[in-house]
């Protein structure tokens, strides 16, 4: 039963992403729903700093119900590509303060890899929340980090679920920028042509 939940877990995290990518505003009330799922496992085998993320990604998720005003799609009609700079120094400040908060109270095996990934995943979900095509930058940076780690814990006996779920978000996160940079150059073709 266990195992079941883990796969409907992992397959509404990939269907979370692909929504995003589709401009579907119930990519966030999927997001909610997994995350308070993740909550709950991750509080009750004293993962705080996975909960503490958790937590973040549902008030996230709550302000991208709202922001991402229409049920359907297409809320790529208002994307941005904002300046790329400030989603560098957020990702690079957000790791230097998790890691110094890491080192001193969780003391995880892989502490720099972990706080990076973390602060990926928080600055991406912020900017998707935005709808700023720079989400899929750091999802996909995200991603070329998971896929590493993955065949490491394979080639060690470990399972194939992570680098399988890596791989899927990988996948998902090339299709959403593509979808996203192909929406954002209609969008400023229409506004040139206007």
């Amino acid at each position: 039963m266990e195992q079941i939940l883990t796969v409907l877990l992992m397959v509404a995290q990939v269907a979370t992403v692909y929504l995003a990518a589709r401009g579907n505003r119930w990519t966030w009330v999927l997001s909610i729903v997994t995350g308070l799922i993740l909550c709950y496992n991750f509080f009750t085998e004293t993962l705080y700093m996975s909960f503490a993320f958790q937590v973040y990604s549902i008030i996230a998720a709550v302000g991208g119900v709202f922001i991402w005003k229409k049920k359907e799609a297409d809320n790529r009609r208002s994307i941005t590509w904002g300046n790329p700079l400030w989603p560098l120094l957020a990702v690079s400040a957000l790791t230097a303060a998790v890691y110094f908060f890491d080192d001193r109270v969780l003391h995880s095996n892989l502490p720099l890899t972990d706080c990076l990934i973390t602060s990926l995943q928080a600055v991406a979900t912020f900017l998707m929340v935005r709808k700023d095509i720079n989400a899929w930058m750091c999802y996909l940076v995200c991603d070329c980090i998971y896929i590493p780690l993955g065949i490491i814990s394979v080639s060690n006996g470990g399972s194939y679920k992570w680098f399988f779920i890596s791989a899927c978000f990988l996948a998902t996160a090339i299709y959403g920028t593509v979808v996203f940079v192909k929406a954002w150059n209609a969008g400023r073709k229409n506004k040139a042509n206007a």
